[in-house]
């Protein structure tokens, strides 16, 4: 590695509230990012007029409901691929660049640069073959998908390298998009909703234990945190819910966090919280306050929420499928369920709730699992990523 840190440019698409951008993880990667490079910021901000036209410009139909593609939109394109090049040009006239750091694949640049995400289009495609349309992700016309793989390629082709969200993400890399292996990287995620600990708190360096809730039995207060309803299976809680009220025990709940609107037909049914849209720093506390995380999602590239329950000793039920078997292990962390029947689910989170042991697993997992799942590291190993690919 050099001797100096080197110095790394940041792009993204910012959102109007730039920390909120992709579920808060680019704003939390760059802070993880500055504490081992020297980051230089050359991220695109749309102003609020410029934004508001073009959603308004590429509103399309979707599932029954009005939705905007206007960031994958070849005005959207240009855009952000001139501020990008004025930015490193002014970097490069400035200052000494090592290399870019691209969130998602922004565009060909002429130094070397290496994107961060969790899903290429040609995953995107794959993935949605089969699923409930009401489930499918972003909700484009398949010319736009075609015409996004085709530019992707193309940056791959030309980047130092690809660093993926998960091990899953890297292996359709390499198996469905062609990329060579040694282009490809894995860089897991950090959580962004962290609890605020006190002096016994885990951290980078004191690594001391953290303050875990003790859940005893009896345990009846399931979670859900997801702002896609249905791609994240949240039809198929709320169904297994009524079946576990109904054939369990009555005094079993739910709370539902992440749509704007309720999103079923009818009202929340008996038993079920529905809180709405809330900011990372207020869903941290619902993972100590509940008994079980629950989130049978059926399209997902890594799923941070599955990290931050398991941060805090909240055992989760997940899909045996894409990424999530890598945050969710059987017997340690949770269980995995396979299908789309609320019977399964059901008598998989029954079977949970009365588990004793996997309640003390996850209690002493947490620590080490929060020592894992944080942008401290996250940083440090994309940097590492950076000084191997360019020979530092």
């Amino acid at each position: 590695m050099k001797a100096t840190r080197p110095a790394v440019a940041f792009a993204c698409l910012w959102d109007q509230i730039p920390e909120r951008t992709w579920s808060y993880t680019p704003w939390n990667l760059r802070a993880g990012l500055a504490l081992a490079a020297d980051v230089i910021d050359i991220g695109v901000q749309i102003p609020p007029v410029p934004r508001t036209l073009l959603k308004a410009l590429y509103m399309r139909p979707s599932s029954g409901r009005l939705t905007s593609t206007w960031k994958y939109s070849k005005l959207t394109d240009t855009y952000c691929e001139s501020v990008l090049h004025r930015g490193l040009s002014r970097v490069l006239a400035d200052s000494n660049c090592d290399a870019v750091l691209t969130i998602h694949d922004m565009a060909v640049l002429p130094t070397p640069f290496f994107t961060y995400q969790d899903l290429s289009w040609d995953a995107l495609i794959a993935a949605n073959q089969g699923v409930d349309a009401r489930a499918r992700l972003l909700g484009v016309s398949g010319r736009t998908m075609a015409r996004r793989r085709e530019r992707q390629l193309a940056v791959y082709e030309r980047a130092a390298g690809v660093i993926a969200m998960s091990r899953w993400f890297a292996r359709s890399l390499i198996q469905q998009s062609g990329l060579p292996a040694e282009k490809v990287h894995v860089v897991h995620a950090g959580v962004s909703a962290r609890r605020e600990q006190g002096p016994g708190a885990a951290d980078e360096t004191t690594r001391m234990p953290l303050q875990v809730p003790q859940r005893d039995a009896p345990r009846r207060r399931l979670l859900f945190v997801g702002g896609d309803f249905y791609r994240k299976g949240g039809d198929l809680v709320v169904a297994a819910l009524a079946r576990l009220r109904r054939e369990y025990d009555r005094g079993i709940t739910l709370t539902v966090v992440g749509p704007k609107t309720w999103p079923l037909p009818s009202d929340p049914p008996p038993g079920v919280r529905f809180l709405g849209q809330l900011s990372a720093a207020d869903v941290a506390p619902l993972y100590d306050s509940h008994d079980l995380f629950v989130m049978p999602s059926r399209l997902e590239p890594f799923g941070v929420v599955f990290a931050e329950a398991i941060t805090r000793g909240l055992p989760c039920v997940a899909r045996d499928a894409y990424a999530m078997p890598e945050i969710v292990v059987p017997g340690v962390s949770g269980v995995l369920v396979t299908g789309d029947g609320d019977g399964e689910l059901a008598a998989t989170i029954a079977a949970v709730l009365a588990d004793d042991d996997l309640y003390a697993s996850c209690r002493d997992h947490a620590s080490a699992a929060a020592a894992y799942f944080s942008w401290e590291r996250a940083g440090r190993e994309v940097v590492t990523v950076i000084d191997e690919v360019l020979g530092f």
